[in-house]
């Protein structure tokens, strides 16, 4: 029967489920709606009012904590001024007279950073730290590619294939070469610029290694073996002081890479001396087993959070804190998000991770496991945007780590060299590398001794392909096969 034929009664009867229907999918989208708005509500709230988790207020005050040594010796003003002619007296009151002239030339260095109306503007260049010290004459080329660090060859080999050469650069670069010899009195290497003061000095980074080491080989080689080998293990003790305590990711690393170039002219020196041959005891003090302080670059990493915290966090933060509290977004919360930045940082340098690092482990990586779907993003949209742009800033957080655990696997191989030395009569060598105690191990490294070259060597924890891979790093022990 179609409808026009029923009666009106029975047809408003028929059409009652349907309508009762509706109507409760509708009551029930509405009431599924306000929960939601309810627990949205509920969360930001509690998020809000809970603001940063104790863990991460403490990673924030790892980060901006002055790590700075209260004594001791920097040895940034002999770096700076390597190719400068500056009585060794004046060095740190010149530094200082530089940086103040510089930042009073540029007063905009004081001014808070901005962000810009264009934000495709390139940000302003900050100034570079220059000097009016006279300048001494640097090494060219043909001199660098003289001294030792530049060939595959052992630096003692390699000066005494050259020694007349090797002399003759060093006598034209004379007090260049007392600077760089000079490290060994350094205690920390702490650069006097901020984010908004450039000092690039990388090339006499370079530069000092290569004329200490050559100075050390001519000096080994022209009779002073000991002298030369307790100058070698007092400079090696003197990076690895600075190497924990420098406030840039690229002095840490120099001071480092430091610390292995030192290492090997040691047990290249020791390798030819007679096994009689008492070693100095600089040696022994340069070689005491690995602790925290060896592994802890946590003054480098706030370096680098001051860096994301002025050119991120806080242009973002400005323009809203001079706004009226009406016109203040609630999307942003910035206490929770400079602590979750901070919390990628310290990652790597809280207890934690300073135990898995002495531990030959990798650190967790909290850049690369943040979530912007955490629920604490709620109360903070555009912080956790911020803080995944900062995630991806930070990049593999895992890099650095996996060079401080090569830094302190070659501090162990090369404490393994005297320790070979000293129990030679207790069987060969590949024996006696198997049965090396503990505090000489990195659990996590592939280590042997490779009797046809005569080394012991470590590999690098990279895979094969990596293209941050630094190889395998090799010490003499015996003569090669």
């Amino acid at each position: 029967m179609n409808d026009w034929a029923t009666p009106p009664a029975a047809l408003a009867q028929k059409k009652d489920p349907a309508r009762r229907a509706l109507v409760w999918a509708g009551w029930t989208v509405l009431a599924l709606f306000i929960a939601l708005v309810v627990l949205l509500a509920a969360t930001f709230a509690y998020y809000r009012l809970r603001g940063p988790t104790e863990e991460q207020k403490a990673a924030l005050a790892l980060m901006r904590k002055d790590w700075r040594p209260a004594q001791g010796v920097n040895a940034f003003p002999v770096l700076f001024y390597l190719h400068h002619d500056v009585p060794a007296e004046r060095l740190e009151a010149q530094l200082a007279a530089d940086v103040k002239r510089v930042r009073k030339e540029h007063p905009e260095m004081a001014a808070p950073v901005t962000l810009d109306k264009d934000a495709n503007a390139p940000a302003p260049p900050s100034p570079t730290l220059t000097t009016h010290a006279p300048p001494l004459p640097e090494l060219t080329e043909a001199e660098k590619d003289t001294l030792c660090g530049r060939s595959n060859q052992g630096c003692l080999a390699h000066v005494a294939a050259q020694t007349d050469a090797v002399r003759a650069v060093l006598a034209a670069h004379s007090i260049s070469v007392g600077r760089a010899q000079a490290f060994e009195r350094a205690d920390f290497l702490w650069n006097p610029g901020d984010v908004n003061l450039r000092v690039p000095i990388m090339g006499n980074y370079f530069d000092a290694r290569q004329l200490w080491l050559s100075a050390f080989a001519l000096r080994y080689l022209e009779g002073d073996r000991l002298g030369a080998l307790a100058a070698t293990c007092r400079n090696l003790a003197a990076m690895r002081r600075m190497a924990p305590n420098s406030n840039e990711t690229l002095g840490a690393m120099f001071v480092s890479l430091g610390v292995a170039s030192a290492s090997k002219l040691y047990a290249e020196m020791l390798a030819d001396l007679p096994a009689d041959t008492a070693v100095p005891e600089d040696c022994a003090l340069a070689l005491q087993p690995v602790t925290a302080a060896d592994v802890n670059r946590c003054a480098s990493l706030a370096s680098e959070f001051a860096t994301v915290d002025t050119y991120i966090l806080r242009p973002m933060k400005q323009p809203l804190l001079k706004a009226n509290k009406s016109q203040r977004t609630p999307l942003i919360d910035f206490p929770q998000t400079e602590a979750q930045v901070a919390r990628f940082f310290a990652a790597s340098c809280d207890g934690d991770a300073i135990a898995r690092l002495l531990a030959d482990e990798l650190p967790r990586n909290e850049a690369a496991s943040f979530d912007a779907r955490n629920p604490e993003c709620v109360a903070n949209v555009v912080g956790c945007m911020t803080a995944g742009v900062s995630a991806k800033l930070v990049g593999d957080g895992d890099r650095q780590n996996k060079f401080t655990l090569e830094y302190a696997a070659r501090l162990r191989l090369a404490a393994t060299v005297p320790w070979l030395r000293e129990h030679s009569g207790e069987g060969a060598i590949a024996e006696l590398f198997e049965r090396r105690p503990a505090h000489l191990r990195s659990p996590n490294h592939v280590s042997s001794f490779d009797a046809e070259r005569g080394v012991i060597y470590v590999e690098s924890l990279a895979k094969p392909g990596d293209k941050d891979k630094p190889g395998r790093f090799a010490l003499p022990v015996a003569a090669a096969r």
